[in-house]
């Protein structure tokens, strides 16, 4: 999610070039978000801060309340200690502008291993 057309093009073409039998929907703002919510079965968001409407950490909180698996990321380019500490506290990834494709591509591959059970859902297997 982005209001930048082109930041949004530059995004859908990094995430196409590491996983390019992915599907990509695109959201201009943090309304245009919540109305594709169920589009399809979205696994992960990449959602720009600075956004008219809801920002970047208010859309992810809202995000994350109606899909709590989903995986996020929030781009900025403000390295402020209390944005970036807003970002990890929601679980979210903190990229930094200007974007870099070997970051994204390392977002990207996390995003798509299963999560761990969380310790509630039962000891697992240790690596031996």
């Amino acid at each position: 999610m982005d209001d930048s057309k082109l930041s949004r093009m530059h995004v859908r073409g990094i995430i196409l070039r590491n996983k390019p039998d992915w599907t990509v929907i695109e959201a201009a703002n943090s309304a245009e978000l919540y109305g594709k919510l169920d589009e399809g079965d979205i696994h992960i968001a990449i959602i720009d801060f600075n956004m008219p409407g809801d920002n970047g950490l208010e859309a992810a909180a809202r995000l994350l309340q109606a899909k709590p698996d989903i995986r996020v990321a929030i781009i900025t380019a403000n390295a402020q200690d209390s944005v970036v500490s807003g970002i990890r506290a929601l679980g979210a990834a903190f990229m930094p502008k200007p974007l870099e494709e070997e970051q994204m591509a390392r977002f990207l591959a996390a995003a798509s291993l299963p999560r761990r059970p969380s310790s509630s859902e039962g000891a697992g297997g240790g690596a031996g």
